[in-house]
């Protein structure tokens, strides 16, 4: 029970459960659910039987890019979500639509001393999520279940959030199935499926170059009031 307990909080502390249950299973939802749109059984069991016998007769390393590929739609469906606000991951998270919009905007930020005023909200989130890592710092029995506790708490709302949305399109896409034409559920999916995705990838990029800035910028202002602190003390 001791080695699965230490197996259960390695998973956790590196990420695995949140990659498979927050991104690769719900982008399996989308990506499996829209091979079913071109297969030409019209009855939904035939079609489900189909799809089993060619996973069942796939090369086994083909699963390695197919699950990249469930991943990374899996992450555009929370990019998705983010940027039309079906969901929230934090109650800091940007009301105003337009400011979330405003990321696919080509203009960076040249004032590196101090965040542009739009994009304050971001820097306030992640703030908070900074100073709480910072409070739960160091190998304390206390603060490893904190950490393990919050990343639990992450994976839940990921995978509900994500899950959510996947069933959603999931739903969509079986509905066109069952149209006799091949063009009118090709522009279907085109437009109103992969180019949201495609759209929401590209702005999830620019989201987390100004999150990963964000986070350094706190990281090195922290620890030059330490050193400044340390030296003044000193």
């Amino acid at each position: 029970m001791g080695d699965i307990g230490s197996a259960i909080k390695y998973l956790y502390s590196q990420f695995i459960l949140r990659d498979v249950l927050s991104f690769i299973m719900p982008g399996a939802i989308v990506v499996l659910t829209a091979f079913l749109l071109f297969l030409p059984e019209t009855c939904l069991t035939q079609r489900l039987g189909t799809l089993f016998r060619f996973s069942r007769d796939m090369h086994w390393l083909l699963y390695i890019p197919l699950f990249g590929v469930f991943y990374v739609v899996g992450f555009a469906l929370q990019c998705l979500g983010e940027l039309f606000g079906f969901v929230r991951f934090s109650p800091y998270a940007e009301k105003n639509r337009s400011k979330r919009w405003n990321m696919f905007r080509p203009s960076w930020d040249k004032n590196y001393d101090k965040p542009k005023k739009s994009n304050m909200w971001w820097w306030d989130e992640h703030k908070k999520h900074a100073d709480f890592f910072h409070a739960i710092k160091g190998d304390t029995k206390d603060n490893a279940d904190l950490r393990q506790g919050h990343e639990r708490l992450v994976v839940m709302k990921q995978m509900c959030a994500n899950g959510f949305l996947a069933i959603v399109i999931a739903g969509f896409l079986l509905a066109i199935s069952y149209i006799p034409l091949l063009w009118v559920k090709l522009l279907l999916s085109i437009t109103l499926v992969v180019v949201p995705l495609l759209a929401s990838l590209f702005w999830g990029h620019r989201v987390y170059v100004l999150r990963q800035y964000t986070r350094e910028r706190i990281t090195v202002d922290r620890k030059k009031g330490r050193d400044t602190k340390n030296s003044k003390e000193s």
